[in-house]
């Protein structure tokens, strides 16, 4: 069945939800589908070195109003399309009853929390939602929300955010010393890497606060935190305040990445809830792209995370990650065992080849929509 899929994120734009779309929607047959999505700073040369349709609008983003869906009617029926893909569910969705076609949306979290919460916004997301011919739900906390705010049962098929197992893999000792020597990390150095946008709702408060707390026990304890963002300036205060073995990387290009992760003991990003459960965790394709690396997990219990990360199999899942002392408790759990980090390093690699392989996930993907 050939299909429609409509966004406003798509690359060039950065951004986990650009990349998950791009990820899951390149490696579906190209003569399935075409995209129409908003203009880019270098969409252009990126749009021309796809094997499938792009198109993009002239406004500055797709919103939904009935010119809009007139335009995705006009589109679809150009490319004989059958099915309209609708990403996000709100705002972008809304125009779905609207259409000439059936058609699915996408659901990734807070876009569904938060508008679901709302009098006006959860009645409009209701609509969309139970009017959709399916759902597709980037894990089990969107599916979730998704049936809490239609009242009813919904046509849902889970497919999570993913990763390329062929790039993030696990590295050989040479290769972890190697790439220590990149990032100025010593080769003896008891090593936790983050990796997130620096935002209040990824925990590295919390993360920073309990470095410092072991690093008299730890004195070759390191913290590496990768990524730019709001947080970063409260961080820095952090750091300096405690003195705690924490270095800020910046944003680390995404070619480098798959060797930040490799060679770390372990990853970690306390995600946490907030604003009442309002603000949580979708997914945490961070966790996904270690455990490809062979690296064990720690993140916290929040939203999406527990499809990412499996509680004392591939990793630990903190229940309360706000409480410095459980994060705590959790490092030295892992710090003092090696053998517990290499079973959960050895397990983490099983599970991402099986679960979040991009290219099963597309498999997936195409077969939930050719079943509409």
């Amino acid at each position: 069945m050939k299909h429609l899929l409509v966004t406003n994120d798509f690359p060039p734009k950065v951004g986990g939800i650009q990349n998950v779309l791009y990820e899951w929607w390149r490696r579906l047959p190209p003569e399935n589908f075409a995209v129409l999505t908003s203009p880019y700073r270098g969409a252009q040369e990126f749009d021309e070195a796809q094997n499938f349709l792009i198109k993009r609008i002239a406004e500055p983003v797709l919103l939904p109003h009935p010119l809009m869906a007139r335009r995705i009617n006009q589109m679809a029926q150009q490319i004989g399309a059958e099915l309209i893909v609708l990403d996000p569910a709100v705002p972008l969705g809304i125009v779905g009853p609207w259409l000439d076609l059936p058609y699915v949306v996408v659901v990734h979290g807070a876009e569904v929390t938060v508008p679901g919460r709302l009098p006006v916004t959860s009645y409009l997301l209701g609509n969309v939602l139970r009017k959709a011919s399916g759902i597709i739900a980037s894990g089990t906390y969107p599916a979730q929300e998704s049936l809490r705010c239609a009242g009813r049962d919904l046509n849902i098929t889970v497919v999570t955010p993913g990763v390329d197992v062929s790039r993030f893999r696990e590295l050989s000792q040479q290769q972890k010393l190697n790439a220590r020597k990149q990032f100025g990390i010593a080769d003896d150095a008891q090593l936790i890497v983050g990796v997130s946008r620096l935002v209040p709702r990824k925990g590295f408060d919390v993360l920073i606060r309990a470095a410092a707390h072991l690093a008299n026990d730890y004195p070759k304890l390191r913290v590496v935190i990768a990524g730019g963002g709001r947080d970063r300036n409260r961080l820095d205060r952090i750091i300096r305040e405690l003195r705690a073995p924490v270095t800020m990387l910046g944003r680390v290009s995404d070619a480098d990445l798959p060797n930040l992760y490799g060679c770390a003991d372990i990853c970690a990003m306390l995600c946490r809830s907030r604003w009442g459960g309002l603000e949580q965790e979708g997914f945490g394709i961070v966790f996904a792209e270690a455990a490809a690396c062979g690296v064990p997990q720690i993140a916290g219990r929040s939203g999406g995370s527990a499809d990412a990360v499996e509680d004392g199999v591939t990793g630990l899942i903190i229940d309360n990650p706000n409480r410095v002392g459980e994060v705590v408790a959790g490092i030295r759990r892992l710090l003092d065992d090696k053998n517990e980090r290499e079973k959960m390093g050895h397990a983490s690699r099983l599970r991402a080849e099986s679960l979040f392989d991009y290219d099963k996930l597309a498999v997936t993907l195409g077969r939930a929509l050719k079943a509409l």
